[in-house]
């Protein structure tokens, strides 16, 4: 699948979730929500791939201790990793493989609710670090 339909796969989907979103620096960027837990996303496709970009809105201040949590969850991970970006924020990247027309869409519509889950899941334990 070409970038421009993963593109636009993602952008039918954002809109029936009545996601606002923007395009930034070959990016799609919006904010994902869970449980009061508030944390921005941004998607680049790539042929055959679409890859996500999860970054929790609080730097940590024990990039040590961070490190060790992002360690052991990238262990019991289906998909994806957990690191420390710039300045300490964690972030949590996955992929969705696109070389299925037919199920791109549930398939970036799968890697989203993960990517959810996880951000909810370690929310907690990386925001006391």
């Amino acid at each position: 699948m070409k970038e421009d339909e993963a593109n636009r796969l993602l952008q039918s989907l954002l809109g029936r979730k009545n996601a606002e979103w923007i395009r930034e620096g070959g990016f799609i960027r919006f904010r994902a929500k869970h449980d009061g837990m508030l944390w921005e996303t941004a998607c680049r496709a790539r042929e055959n791939a679409m890859v996500f970009y999860a970054r929790f809105p609080f730097r940590c201040r024990e990039p040590e201790k961070a490190r060790r949590v992002c360690e052991e969850m990238n262990r019991k991970l289906i998909r994806g990793a957990l690191f420390l970006g710039e300045d300490s924020f964690p972030v949590y990247r996955c992929t969705a493989e696109l070389d299925d027309v037919f199920g791109a869409e549930e398939r970036i519509d799968e890697a989203l609710r993960y990517s959810a889950r996880v951000m909810a899941h370690v929310w907690g334990r990386l925001s006391g670090t």
